[in-house]
């Protein structure tokens, strides 16, 4: 078994093999993408790529066959949903449905898996649903085959880490954040008491190996610590563990962690008993840096595969439902037929023109043209269904937004009264981080004042940083508020 990992700059590659739960990895292969060929999962150039590729593929003598392809790429897009127990046919269609909110998706090809520890006997069960343009997947099926290779899987990045988290011992029964940094992208996934949440991504406008990095990195767990304030989730996030960071930009990254948070703590995501492999000289070629490579080599049914999906084209999947259309109805007259004839032999004559009257009215225009209204206003109503959700998820989302406004000023001014002058400088509205500078004669009324602000409910969270002293003796510091969820706030009141 093999699994290329697509991304950006690093072009993965994991060898081995999948049994009973565990992956035995033979070799871990990399290149790195000089000319931008590959952009967020999407091809640029696509002779470069290929070049790329076939001199892996002739210099390791890598296998042709039994391979898979995981794409970290804003093509897809992903969820997890409740679906009944259907067969896979049923549950493509299912799946079409559930993704009608999705407008840019161009005939989408789907894949999905369920999610660990559901009961298999239960009829209604968690999957991780993923939808992509059927151009986007075709692409890398041709590109692939130009080398010989046919893909026997394709799916997005956050599927293959969702089937990695759920092998890692260091995360059982842990709420807890776990990031995965690939240079400039940052997937940061949330878990409860070891469970799959929920993920986001974020894309780092720091320099991998400058102080910015890791503490960019760093402050992005702010996110998903407010997500599970707004969900009302009862267990403590306690540990944030991280993968990709070299051992430089990981000692800024812990203290920057105990800065945003005392009570987190830092840690390296570390391999477990389910993955095996050989060390190498290369310090790149670690469980870190390949783990989303290797989370593709936990292998799901290939029948609900993305790349399973691509051999029916939409021209095909009409004419099969046409022809069930025509063939259930007409079945079942003849099967009336038969078994008339059999008991009621004397009627033959009868049941023969009303045979030929039943062929009719089911071939007829009328029937046909019914039969295509009703699948319209199905889809139709399937699709104002999903806008009325998204509208009500949205207007949930508008109320819950932190608000700047002059409630929020005055408060700080109170904060601030007799103690320090205090000017807001900057509010960041994508996480909620309120900014000022603030002054005094005194280091104590300085730390005065940050007590007051942080007895204030507004503020999720306070932190500052910088202090100095000008020639006049005044000391000033940078204080950074965390703005709280309109939804906490009221609750509270």
């Amino acid at each position: 078994m093999l699994t290329v990992y697509l991304s950006n700059k690093y072009i993965r590659i994991v060898t081995g093999d999948h049994s009973s739960g565990k992956v035995n990895i033979r070799g871990m292969y990399y290149t790195i993408d000089t000319t931008g060929c590959l952009v967020n999962g999407s091809i640029v150039d696509e002779e470069s790529l290929l070049e790329l590729l076939r001199e892996q593929w002739e210099v390791q003598n890598l296998p042709k066959k039994d391979v898979y392809l995981v794409l970290d790429s804003n093509q897809f897009t992903a969820k997890v949903v409740q679906v009944p127990v259907l067969n896979e046919k049923k549950m493509m269609e299912y799946l079409g449905r559930e993704f009608t909110d999705v407008g840019r998706i161009s005939n989408p090809v789907y894949g999905y898996f369920p999610l660990n520890g559901e009961d298999k006997k239960a009829k209604i069960r968690q999957v991780f649903a993923m939808a992509a343009p059927r151009d986007y997947a075709i692409q890398f099926v041709e590109l692939f085959g130009k080398l010989g290779v046919k893909l026997s899987g394709i799916e997005c990045a956050n599927g293959a880490m969702i089937r990695l988290l759920d092998k890692v011992e260091q995360l059982k029964g842990k709420t807890c954040i776990v990031q995965f940094v690939d240079e400039m992208n940052l997937t940061n996934a949330l878990l409860v008491q070891g469970r799959y949440e929920t993920f986001n991504k974020k894309r780092l406008f720091s320099e991998p190996g400058t102080p910015g990095y890791a503490v960019e990195t760093a402050r992005a767990v702010s996110n998903l610590i407010q997500f599970a304030k707004a969900q009302n989730i009862s267990q403590k996030i306690t540990n944030v563990y991280v993968a990709g960071l070299t051992d430089e930009d990981y000692t800024i990254y812990e203290d920057s962690i105990e800065q945003i948070n005392p009570d987190l703590t830092a840690d390296k995501l570390e391999s477990s008993k389910h993955f095996t492999y050989a060390k190498t000289n290369d310090p790149y070629i670690s469980f870190a840096n390949f783990a989303l490579a290797i989370g593709g080599m936990l292998k799901t049914d290939p029948k609900t595969n993305v790349a399973a999906q691509i051999k029916y084209t939409p021209e095909q999947i009409e004419k099969r439902k046409a022809r069930r259309k025509v063939t259930i109805p007409v079945g079942a007259v003849i099967g009336v037929l038969v078994l008339a004839s059999l008991v009621l032999l004397v009627r033959k004559v009868m049941l023969t023109g009303e045979l030929k009257e039943l062929q009719d009215y089911n071939q007829s225009k009328s029937v046909l043209e019914a039969c295509q209204e009703y699948d319209a206003a199905q889809s139709r109503m399937s699709a104002i269904s999903a806008i009325h959700t998204g509208m009500e998820s949205l207007g949930t989302e508008l109320e819950e937004y932190p608000l700047v406004d002059s409630t929020v000023e005055n408060t700080i001014a109170s904060c601030a009264e007799g103690l320090v002058s205090a000017q807001i400088s900057s509010y960041d509205s994508t996480t909620g981080i309120l900014s000022f500078n603030t002054s005094a004669g005194d280091v104590e009324q300085i730390n005065q004042f940050i007590a007051l602000l942080m007895e204030e409910k507004i503020f999720a969270s306070v932190d500052y940083t910088g202090y100095s002293q000008n020639q006049d003796g005044d000391w000033s510091v940078k204080v950074n508020c965390t703005m709280a969820p309109v939804q906490q706030e009221v609750a509270e009141e």
